[in-house]
Parts: C-alpha cells; sequence; structure tokens
C-alpha cells in the first residue's frame, strides 16, 4: 500500500464505508445527485463504486444507460465473476448492480444462503474501494437490500416542499421500525443553504420528538440551471460547468464524505 492508502485504512479501519441514499425526490434528481456526487469523489481521487441496489427502472444504472452484463445477484449464483459484474463509467467511478429489473429479488424469492452470499459480495466489494455510494430503496420489510448495508451510514435526501418533507420524514420512521434507533443525514437540493438549514431543522425536531432519532445536517446542493443543462448532456456538472453553484456544492459534499467525520449521530 502507498502512504496515501495507508492513511484511509488508518482512518476509517478496515470497515467498508457505505452510504447509501434514500430520497423523497424525483428519479431522476436522485440519480443527477448521485451520479454528481461520485464523479467530484472520483475526481478528487477517491476510488469510488456507485452500487445500484434498487429494483425499479428508474435506478441510476438504467439513468446512465449503461448496459447491466452481470449483476451482484449473478455473482451469488456463481453465474459470473465481482470482476464481470463491476463496470467504470466514463466519468471515472465503477458501477454495479445488484439484480436486473426484470428479475427482482422479490421475483427470485431469494433463500438465507443467497441472500448470505449476496451481503458477503457487498461487503467485499466495499473492502475494494475508498467508498461506495449506494442507490437505495427500503425493501417491503422496511431493511435495506443488504444486512452491511444498514452498518453503514443513511442519506435522506429531500427539498423544501411540504411533499417532499412528509415523504422524508416517512422514510426515516419506516426505517426506524426496523432498523431501531441510529442516525440519519440529512441532504437538501433545490435550495440555498438558508433554506436547506430550516428544513433540517423542522425534520431534526420532528425525528428528536417523536421517535428520539438523531438526525445530522449534511450539506445542501442549490437550485442550478446549469445542473440541468449538464444531466441532459449525461455529463456531470463539476467537468460540464466546474464554476457552477452545483458544482461546487457537489466538490464541497465530497470532501466532506471523504474526510473523517461520519454523517450519522451515535
Amino acid at each position: 500500500m502507498d502512504q496515501a492508502e495507508g492513511l484511509r485504512r488508518m482512518l476509517f479501519g478496515a470497515k467498508p464505508r457505505f452510504v447509501t441514499f434514500l430520497s423523497a425526490l424525483t428519479q431522476d434528481e436522485k440519480n443527477a445527485t448521485l451520479v454528481n456526487l461520485s464523479a467530484c469523489l472520483a475526481r478528487q481521487g477517491s476510488d469510488v463504486l456507485l452500487l445500484d441496489a434498487r429494483q425499479s427502472g428508474g435506478s441510476v444504472a438504467r439513468w446512465l444507460e449503461m448496459s447491466i452484463e452481470a449483476t451482484l445477484v449473478d455473482v451469488a449464483q456463481q453465474k459470473r465473476t465481482i470482476k464481470q459484474a463491476t463496470m467504470v463509467s466514463s466519468k471515472g467511478f465503477k458501477l454495479a448492480s445488484l439484480c436486473r429489473y426484470q428479475n427482482s429479488m422479490a421475483g427470485l424469492q431469494p433463500t438465507y444462503t443467497l441472500l448470505t452470499k449476496l451481503n458477503k459480495i457487498v461487503e467485499k466489494l466495499g473492502n475494494s474501494v475508498d467508498i461506495v455510494l449506494v442507490d437505495g430503496e427500503l425493501t417491503e420489510l422496511n431493511g435495506l437490500a443488504a444486512p452491511v448495508l444498514e452498518d453503514g451510514e443513511i442519506v435522506i435526501q429531500v427539498t423544501n416542499q411540504p411533499d417532499s418533507i412528509k415523504s422524508a420524514y416517512g422514510l426515516i420512521k419506516r426505517a426506524h421500525a426496523t432498523m431501531g434507533r441510529r442516525g440519519y443525514g440529512v441532504l437538501v437540493t433545490g435550495v440555498n443553504e438558508f433554506e436547506a438549514r430550516r428544513v433540517y431543522d423542522a425534520m431534526a425536531k420532528a425525528a428528536g420528538n417523536f421517535l428520539s432519532v438523531p438526525l445530522n445536517f449534511v450539506g445542501y446542493v442549490p437550485e442550478d440551471d446549469y445542473l440541468r443543462r449538464a444531466s441532459r448532456a449525461g455529463r456531470a456538472v463539476i467537468d460540464a460547468f466546474p464554476a457552477a453553484g452545483a458544482a461546487m456544492a457537489f466538490s464541497r459534499l465530497a470532501q466532506t464524505m471523504s474526510g473523517m467525520d461520519e454523517f450519522a449521530a451515535v
């Protein structure tokens, strides 16, 4: 290991760093956030894996228009290798997909053995990179796709619209019912810093009073037409418009995520 790699392992330990995003926004808005954040982390020197852990057709792999030749379920079933299931995007980060959408986990009726193998594969992937960003969703049992993800960080993405705030609180409430008391990060997008803090304060007060759940302010991404223009062109805003407000916001967020600070309160 070189010195930088040794320092990362010393700071973060051997435990994989998983950050799962649950969103109260549209699929396109969430996908744009994950792609741009992954691109910024990669640009800053982090070895990043974006894990598509959803079962819907609107997930990040589909949004990137990357052909999924092998999934982690295929690896668990010994049909493919981890290398075959891991792709490198043109934006500098790696991408892996949990399963094919036409064969969802529910449709597969996975056995305990398969789920155990899948969990170990996800953990192994996490140990092979600096950070794993997860395009996540809650299962029917209000958990995450793999138990190892529940030991990592969970970030709730929200905006300042009442329906979005209500939906975000609902995600925390559902997760709390299964995972118990734990912290959550809050990322507010499409607003300025003052409005982001207002949204966070309201959510933190409700979560603390009614669930005894601690929240932590991860950051915000402002409303930015340059972000939409970059997304329509299939590019990361940091590459297309590096001076844009959204580009600087994603850069700041990436710097925070690649540092020592944990998102969730203990």
